[in-house]
């Protein structure tokens, strides 16, 4: 490995949070897509808390570790409200996740 790309190591931080990102977006549409339809169509509400809980524990998650890689400077304000903003919109997290991957040091080059 060259001494270059030594020093630009991406921080497992902004990793966690591209992953987590992803991850919260998919259960946001869990959320809307499966659950609430089984809730008003099916007669399921257990469906609602069960992946509203899980929804709400990775919100909080991505919001923590968003505000930790803020806090370290590994993320710009502006693109950590995109980020945040992305939390709150259906597939937007897939925008976050991209534009996170983009903005990575050592992101592969094509």
């Amino acid at each position: 490995m060259a001494k270059t790309d030594m020093n630009m190591k991406t921080p497992r931080s902004l990793h966690y949070l591209s992953i987590l990102a992803l991850t919260e977006g998919a259960s946001l549409i869990a959320l809307i897509a499966i659950a609430m339809p089984l809730k008003y169509f099916g007669g399921m509400p257990e469906a609602v808390r069960v992946v509203g809980m899980a929804h709400g524990i990775l919100f909080l998650g991505a919001t923590a570790m968003l505000l930790y890689v803020l806090s370290r400077g590994h993320i710009s304000a502006l693109k950590s409200a995109g980020v945040f903003a992305a939390l709150l919109i259906p597939f937007a997290s897939l925008w976050s996740h991209r534009m996170l991957v983009r903005t990575s040091p050592l992101r592969p080059q094509a």
